[in-house]
């Protein structure tokens, strides 16, 4: 009635007869003539692709290694200068303290001198209107006395 469902399989799955040989030689003059022509070209072009890359690479590293090695050296003469300009800052600033505190004495001292200079002016005169004073009391006792009294004394 039916065909039995398994038959097919007891046949062999790859049948080798005469064209296999013939596809066989065909692959093989195929390779023979493609690959000094198409393979060769195209493995030697993604060698030097390869080494292009990997030398761009290795440049760029280069090229980065040596730019943060020269910010690096930047940063370090920044800082120096930065260190240096506050110094003579610091320099300008104690440098210009002492000579304001300098200044500051002189100040002083003249302003104490022409301070004692006066005192001395005012003393001496006080002293000659004293003196003055002194040789016209009697008279200068006897006119006030008249005044107040309106008559001699």
């Amino acid at each position: 009635m039916h065909a039995p469902l398994f038959a097919a399989a007891a046949a062999p799955v790859v049948d080798i007869d005469g064209t296999f040989f013939i596809q066989a030689g065909i692959f093989l003059l195929l390779m023979a003539i493609l690959y000094p022509l198409l393979f060769k070209p195209w493995l030697a072009t993604q060698a030097r692709r390869e080494q292009a890359i990997t030398g761009t690479t290795a440049a760029a590293t280069d090229l980065r290694t040596r730019a943060d090695e020269e910010g690096r050296r930047y940063e370090t003469r920044l800082a120096e200068a930065r260190a240096r300009a506050a110094g003579i800052r610091s320099e300008a600033v104690k440098g210009s303290e002492s000579e304001r505190q300098r200044q500051l004495a002189e100040a002083r001292a003249a302003a104490s001198n022409e301070s004692e200079a006066l005192r001395e002016r005012l003393t001496r005169e006080a002293e000659a209107a004293r003196a003055t004073l002194a040789t016209r009391v009697e008279e200068l006792a006897q006119d006030i006395a008249t005044k107040l009294l309106g008559r001699t004394v």
